[in-house]
């Protein structure tokens, strides 16, 4: 039931945010948890990593484009753009489970507005 010209953003944020859980939590060995709920115009995604250390994706800093490409660091560029494209990304961290929390939606009508 999520509109088709959807897919291909929320596509991207799951595998960039996966990625970047798989990569930055190497010593977890539990499954990364990953719940989509369907909502008015759009859909909610929660992912769900177990045993981890904190990583803030929604603090992680901006990438400055208008830098040469000489002069950029790698990395980052994954998270600059889902922000951009995204409704909201929420990160919740409980240091007593270890458990990181990552939400965010995407409804057609904020890809309208854009």
């Amino acid at each position: 039931g999520i509109d088709r010209a959807l897919l291909p953003t929320i596509d991207l944020a799951v595998e960039e945010l996966f990625t970047n859980m798989v990569k930055y939590s190497a010593t977890s060995e539990a499954d990364v948890r990953i719940e989509m709920t369907g909502i008015e115009g759009g859909v909610e995604v929660t992912m769900i990593d177990y045993d981890v250390e904190p990583f803030d994706v929604t603090a992680a800093p901006d990438v400055d484009i208008t830098l040469p490409i000489e002069a950029r660091r790698p990395g980052g560029l994954g998270l600059h753009l889902i922000r951009r494209m995204l409704d909201s990304v929420d990160y919740e961290y409980s240091g007593d489970s270890r458990q990181s929390r990552i939400t965010f939606r995407k409804t057609a009508a904020a890809t309208r507005g854009a």
